[in-house]
């Protein structure tokens, strides 16, 4: 498809999403995330050769939340290897909010995936480092390579807001130390993960990080090897299954490729052997969302002819 093609196809996908803005709403359980501007909406394309295409409002900062997950995934299984990372967290759909501490109290503590809350902490627990800041300094070196971009920074206020409400994720963080899933100190480990969720940036960064897993881990613009394929592919199927929460399973049959969704609003999906794609709208629908952003990837699937399963 050309060039031009492609941007027509992004600029219709954010006029399809757009109205159904309005039915979204923004969460109000951390306080930063409640102050954004509900009625933005954008979206960028990286493909493997490098072009890049852009619609709506894809040069607004956001925090990315939950997308922050899979890169810490990743610098995982390159640090600890994939049967560690297995043995802390499973890789099935949970079936219960990304929240839950229900499912720890009857499986011995182990998260069922890695994208859950619980999952996510026990993941990051393995990072490199003692203190949080040292196991969120690393993981942001790790980001701003992928990005090929120092200036990505976390957002302080987005940090704060976080690490004074977010008690339950303290919780489940010591329900599974009470069980021997995370070995180091517990506080360490979900004080490096608020850091990580408030991670900020905009639809091209975002899109450009997530080009490594679209290409057999490796960046296909300066052809470093990230990661080897056997993680890769792990990372994609975790996506697919796991990826935008209890929607998963519909976004799968909908849309038909790997994503991760944040509350901050980003979604990144990835095309494999084809492109990378961030979209940003804030207001979020009753899974936790980006219910304009589910909407463009929805309208850019079928345009495209991007799942999977076709």
């Amino acid at each position: 498809m050309q060039n031009f093609m492609l941007s027509d196809v992004l600029e219709s996908a954010v006029l399809y999403a757009r109205p159904y803005i309005k039915e979204g709403k923004l969460p109000d359980y951390i306080p930063a995330l409640a102050e954004v501007h509900p009625g933005k909406l954008g979206v960028c394309v990286h493909t493997l050769d490098g072009s890049v295409h852009v619609a709506g409002d894809y040069n607004i900062p956001f925090s990315i939340q939950s997308i922050s997950k899979l890169f810490a995934l990743s610098q995982a299984l390159n640090t600890a290897g994939a049967e560690k990372v297995l043995a802390k967290a499973g890789v099935e759909p949970s079936g219960n909010p990304f929240y839950s501490l229900v499912q720890l109290e009857y499986e011995s503590g182990k998260p069922r995936n890695p994208l859950i809350n619980a999952g996510a902490i026990a993941v990051t627990s393995m990072l490199p480092g003692e203190t949080g800041e040292e196991k969120f300094s690393g993981l942001l070196g790790f980001i701003r390579e992928l990005a090929g971009d120092d200036s990505i920074v976390m957002n302080a206020y987005v940090y704060q807001s976080e690490a004074t409400t977010s008690h339950r994720n303290r919780a489940v963080g010591h329900f599974m130390k009470h069980f021997g899933i995370i070995d180091g100190d517990v506080d360490a480990a979900v004080d490096a993960y608020f850091r990580q969720c408030s991670v900020e940036m905009n639809c091209v960064q975002l899109s450009r990080i997530g080009l490594y897993l679209a290409n057999h881990g490796v960046d296909p613009l300066t052809q470093r090897a990230v990661t080897v394929p056997e993680h890769v592919r792990y990372i994609n199927a975790v996506l697919m299954l796991c990826g935008l929460y209890d929607a998963s399973g519909e976004f799968a049959v909908k849309v038909g490729i790997p994503a991760k969704s944040g509350v901050g609003g980003g979604i990144l999906g990835i095309v494999p052997g084809r492109m990378s794609i961030a979209v940003y709208g804030p207001a979020l629908d009753e899974k936790g969302n980006s219910i304009g952003g589910i909407r463009i990837m929805e309208k850019l699937s079928s345009d495209l002819q991007l799942s999977l399963f076709n």
